[in-house]
């Protein structure tokens, strides 16, 4: 099995031969450079030339082997992170009502029919986690692994497509060792589900936009579409925006009919009719009014950003190490002008528009640009080995600098803050984080100098950040657990409850508390009903936050006692009651 991968990993590189076979191969790419639809049997035939064969079985060997390295690496947080994130705790506790209640119709959080959100991502978080019988913090997230993994299969579906397996399996290793994508893999939110859907959604357009719009590939783009409408809400209708523009700017206002956009649109509204009447129909609250206004148009216009350049910005910087290639790559783009490779821009400058209209610019809300990106990194790689070396080489020798200035910031341990969790502890993981950092991009230049191959360099890299990732996702859910233990704050908390007990927050409690408590907080609506609430004599518990209390407590009646406090992540919470017979309480 190694000995064949090797021969196909040789088989998508570079030749070393003398300048009559490049030049036989440049005279072939220069020849063939203006058909838009011979990309992939041209890298066919340029292989032919090279004297090399790839061998489909060993391709799928090597990419069946990233995947499942890329899914244990991804599933290692999987019961030593708890939920900090309130969305994740509510994703988690609609799973639950349907696995351990039977209420997969119309759940509830907080005595509160759920509307916010489509219903096929916790129905596939509760899917998982039916074997198990519940749903914990290690059996919830499995559904977003299973996604990023679906999603790195779009990838090679797609960077096959355009430029052939070499390029599939450099954008697979680049988005796997992608470290944002690595830490939304293991959360419960339905951004993973949707970028997983939109990236095998734009694979079926490209395949359309090759076979002449054919009818399975447009029927498929717009099934995935309507898979991300299920998952996460009218966001995944951006896609079929940027369809419309890649296919103007590629083939003209013409072939706007070829998408056969009345067919696309139906499909989209049949399959959203079940679950869409089924939020409609319900009595208790207004779908149109608190759901499709508030929670969709409100949110979606609202401004809470000072710069949305600077927002942009940000976003991208969160696919470095890989976002730093995109830079040199965009000058050799407008130098080595591909349809494929414009579709790709075009489609991506479509869906970051669109994002950056919104008022709410939350990182993970990016998340379906990065598979674009990692394929235009490996774009970069591969065929820029190829046609600009000389680019690729300085690019990367200017990498190896940054990635020893990262290796020795990370050494000397200078992070603080509640980001520190996420960087290595001890002086050994340190070293080890560094040193493979530093080893991937000293090895990817040293591959380019003697080999020229991109997509082998590519691989060098990716193992170096490969390692970082496996090292991390050993070594940092105890250090946010320590940090964010809502699982030993619940456990504290409960032996202060009784199972009649109502338990009351104010102003707010994460639900998380509601998650790990496995019964529901009511938070108080306003500040005049905490007031009244604790100028009475307790009868209930009552969560708050320590600033709140220490500037109520002086109107609160005197047998409000605090039982339990402690520090989960940022928050401050005191346990507020009456003090039973045998209890120890603070005053």
């Amino acid at each position: 099995m190694r000995s064949g991968a090797m021969d196909t990993l040789n088989g998508l590189r570079s030749d070393d031969g003398g300048a009559r076979r490049r030049a036989s191969i440049g005279a072939f790419e220069e020849h063939a450079g203006g058909s838009a639809g011979s990309l992939v049997s041209r890298g066919r035939l340029v292989e032919q030339l090279r004297g090399r064969r790839i061998i489909p079985r060993d391709i799928t060997l090597l990419l069946v082997a990233v995947l499942v390295a890329s899914a244990v690496i991804f599933a290692l947080p999987l019961g030593r992170r708890p939920f900090d994130n309130q969305d994740e705790a509510r994703y988690s506790l609609l799973a639950r009502a349907a696995v351990e209640h039977g209420q997969w119709i119309l759940p509830r959080v907080r005595d509160e029919v759920y509307l916010n959100k489509p219903p096929l991502y916790f129905w596939t978080v509760a899917l998982f986690a039916l074997p198990f019988g519940t749903v914990t913090d290690a059996t919830a997230p499995i559904a977003s692994v299973v996604s990023a993994v679906v999603g790195l299969g779009a990838v090679f579906a797609i960077g096959r497509l355009l430029w052939g397996p070499g390029a599939g399996l450099a954008a697979v290793v680049i988005l796997a060792t992608s470290p944002f994508y690595f830490f939304m893999a293991h959360q419960v939110l339905t951004d993973m589900m949707l970028t997983a859907w939109l990236s095998w959604g734009l694979y079926f357009y490209l395949a359309a936009g090759r076979m002449r719009y054919a009818m399975k590939p447009l029927v498929a783009f717009y099934l995935c579409t309507a898979g991300g409408l299920a998952s996460k809400g009218p966001a995944a209708l951006m896609v079929v925006l940027a369809a419309l523009v890649a296919t103007v700017v590629a083939d003209g206002w013409r072939g706007i009919r070829r998408l056969r956009l009345p067919l696309g649109l139906g499909l989209i509204v049949l399959t959203a009719l079940p679950w869409i009447l089924l939020y409609v129909l319900q009595g208790e609250r207004s779908y149109g009014r608190s759901v499709v206004m508030k929670e969709y148009v409100l949110w979606y216009f609202a401004s809470s950003v000072a710069s949305r350049l600077g927002a942009l910005l940000g976003h991208f910087g969160r696919f470095l190490p890989w976002g730093f290639f995109l830079l040199p790559a965009a000058w050799w783009w407008a130098r080595d002008r591909q349809e494929g490779r414009t579709r790709l821009l075009v489609w991506a400058g479509t869906l970051a528009a669109v994002l950056l209209v919104s008022g709410e610019q939350r990182a993970r809300y990016f998340l379906p640009l990065w598979p674009i990106c990692a394929l235009l990194v490996a774009d970069f790689w591969v065929n820029g080995a190829e046609r600009a070396h000389l680019l690729l080489a300085r690019t990367a020798t200017v990498f190896l600098g940054g990635t020893i200035g990262v290796a020795i910031y990370v050494i000397r341990g200078f992070a603080s803050g509640s980001a520190a969790v996420f960087l290595p502890a001890g002086t050994a993981e340190r070293w080890v984080l560094s040193s493979a950092l530093v080893a991937g991009a000293a090895l990817a230049l040293l591959s380019l100098h003697r080999q020229q191959s991109g997509a082998v360099a590519a691989g060098c890299v990716a193992a170096g950040l490969g390692v970082v990732l496996a090292v991390t996702a050993v070594g940092y859910p105890p250090r946010f657990a320590r940090a964010h233990d809502f699982p030993g704050a619940a456990r504290r908390v409960a032996t202060r409850l009784e199972a009649a007990d109502p338990l009351l927050a104010y102003p707010d409690a994460s639900l998380s508390w509601d998650f790990y408590l496995r019964r529901p907080v009511r938070e108080l609506e306003d500040e005049g009903e905490a007031m009244a609430l604790l100028a009475a004599a307790p009868r209930v518990r009552l969560l708050m936050r320590a600033g709140d209390w220490y500037r109520l407590k002086r109107q609160a009646n005197p047998a409000w006692r605090t039982l339990d406090e402690g520090q989960v992540g940022r928050r401050h919470f005191i346990l507020l009651g009456a003090c039973g017979s045998g209890e120890v309480c603070d005053p």
